[in-house]
């Protein structure tokens, strides 16, 4: 075999190793980010400032990188892990579900119609897209833009489809009734 073929990190057999590094040096960086800000940095929020700063698609991606606990730290020295800690304005529980059949969820979930439903909506987002504010359904997967009533797929940026506007009323209406201090995007329907 040719000694300048690259072999993909992946393809080598150290797949678990890549992993396990990465995880440790994650865990890492986060105990001495948090020892050095005096505020505790889970993993998952050093996974999350990753995916951000390093515009991944997704964490796993971080395995075609080399990178180690001092690298990760040095990379975090100004960043603000509080993008990542949105705080919940309200929670709105919903007896009978809004989102129409067709639109796209977890492909490991079933297609099982429940009663009720329960949206999120955050102040300070870290993603202010499909509007700002906008609603979470974390079980379905789903985001709602709050002014127009188009929901959006996990990672999707064109809409599956739109709530009817009587619903979209509805909603905000329960989302005002949740925490009057919220203020909704202009409707546009």
């Amino acid at each position: 075999m040719d000694n300048d073929v690259h072999v993909p990190w992946w393809a080598n057999g150290k797949a678990e190793d890549r992993v396990r590094n990465t995880i440790a040096a994650m865990r890492d960086a986060a105990t001495t980010i948090s020892i050095g800000r005096g505020d505790t940095v889970s993993v998952g929020e050093i996974e999350g400032g990753l995916v951000d700063t390093l515009r991944l698609d997704q964490i796993a991606d971080i395995l075609d990188r080399d990178i180690d606990a001092q690298s990760i730290t040095s990379l975090f020295s100004t960043y603000d892990f509080m993008r990542l800690r949105p705080e919940l304005l309200c929670e709105i529980e919903l007896a009978d579900s809004i989102v129409p059949d067709g639109v796209t969820i977890l492909l490991t979930e079933a297609k099982v119609k429940l009663r009720g439903e329960i949206w999120m909506v955050y102040k300070n987002d870290a993603d202010p897209f499909p509007s700002s504010p906008h609603a979470h359904n974390y079980r379905l997967r789903v985001k709602m833009h709050l002014g127009n009533g188009d929901l959006y797929g996990y990672k999707e940026k064109t809409p599956g489809t739109r709530l009817r506007k009587s619903l979209l009323l509805d909603f905000r209406a329960k989302v005002k009734e949740a925490n009057s201090t919220i203020a909704l995007p202009p409707l546009a329907v």
